[in-house]
């Protein structure tokens, strides 16, 4: 684990002046990699706090959910990976990994940086392969027992969509699995790359007739091509967590239905577009002890991404599970989206 850092600048933030990107520089033999804190300042003075990870092909633009935390009384924080959305530089390939175990450095950075100013208690959250990062950094710590000093202490997981198995339902991955992995291991430097806009991207960004914008250079509607070194990276991980359960409390939200089959956009938009929440499901209930699953009906992949009204189930599910929990007090302040 990374224990130094270079603070670069922080400067107000493309979402507006309540937000400001922290932007740091990992010293070593490359030192133009570099990650991004993103901090909600509203005075808000409570010591607990979420920080968000980010799915891939993504970055943190989500303004809302910031506010809907700060009406609980909880402050916030994003991270823009390494490689990814503020993170990203010229003469580096976007998304590119040696090793997903390498965010552990980004999250361990945040935590730091959250300690400094204050928080002594954090709640992830995290969506899709955000979610398996995050989970994958909770069971490294508790694993091997690291030191907890000049960070805050998680207290939870609140995982949205996570990338926990392969995208095909229980029954097909068992016979693609082996084939997949023979592919990746033997064509490391192998990427797929998409000739035309995913169906799940046309649901989303206003171009397309979305609700959300944000910059297409960051989360491009095609996707950056896909790498098969990332993809084995993605599958050791998912391993991984099967070994060791993460016995720290977890609510993982995802869609009641899978439709990345489906053939336009309107079916697209009746569930998750991108991965399977059957194998979803599974992978989940054997990689954490304490877990509780909220089926949204009708969410998208990235639920907080849905309509309005869905988006508003997520939230309350994500709200109620806080107040089990004890991390907030009372729901009477809840923010209305």
């Amino acid at each position: 684990m990374i224990d130094y850092w270079q603070h670069l600048h922080s400067k107000p933030d493309i979402l507006g002046e309540l937000f400001i990107a922290h932007t740091y520089r990992f010293d070593g033999p490359v030192t133009d990699v570099v990650t991004t804190v993103i901090e909600y300042v509203t005075g808000t003075p409570s010591h607990k706090a979420v920080l968000y990870l980010h799915g891939y092909t993504d970055y943190f633009f989500q303004d809302q959910l910031a506010h809907h935390f700060e009406q609980l009384g909880l402050r916030f924080f994003a991270l823009d990976l390494r490689g990814y959305g503020r993170s990203i530089r010229p003469n580096s390939v976007p998304n590119w990994c040696e090793s997903l175990t390498q965010y552990h450095d980004d999250i361990h950075l945040a935590l730091t940086e959250m300690y400094r100013l204050g928080v002594t208690e954090v709640t992830l959250l995290a969506h899709s392969t955000g979610g398996l990062i995050a989970s994958s950094y909770v069971s490294t710590q508790q694993v091997f027992e690291q030191d907890t000093n000049n960070k805050p202490r998680i207290t939870g997981l609140m995982l949205n969509s996570p990338f926990l198995a392969l995208p095909f339902s229980p029954k097909i991955i068992k016979h693609v699995s082996w084939p997949i992995w023979l592919a990746v291991s033997l064509l490391p430097y192998h990427s797929l790359r998409a000739h035309k806009i995913s169906l799940y991207a046309q649901t989303l960004h206003q171009k397309f007739g979305g609700e959300w914008d944000y910059r297409l250079d960051w989360k491009p509607a095609q996707g950056f091509p896909l790498s098969f070194h990332w993809l084995k990276q993605v599958i050791l991980a998912q391993r991984a967590l099967q070994k060791h359960p993460i016995t720290l409390p977890t609510l993982m939200c995802h869609s009641k239905t899978t439709t990345r089959h489906a053939l336009d956009i309107e079916e697209v938009k009746q569930g998750d577009g991108v991965l399977d929440v059957g194998s979803m499901n599974l992978a989940a209930n054997n990689a954490f002890s304490q877990l509780k699953t909220v089926a949204i009906e009708g969410g998208y992949h990235d639920l907080f991404l849905s309509p309005k009204p869905i988006r508003q189930s997520y939230l309350a599910a994500i709200d109620q599970w806080l107040l089990d929990q004890n991390v907030i007090n009372s729901l009477a302040n809840r923010a209305n989206h």
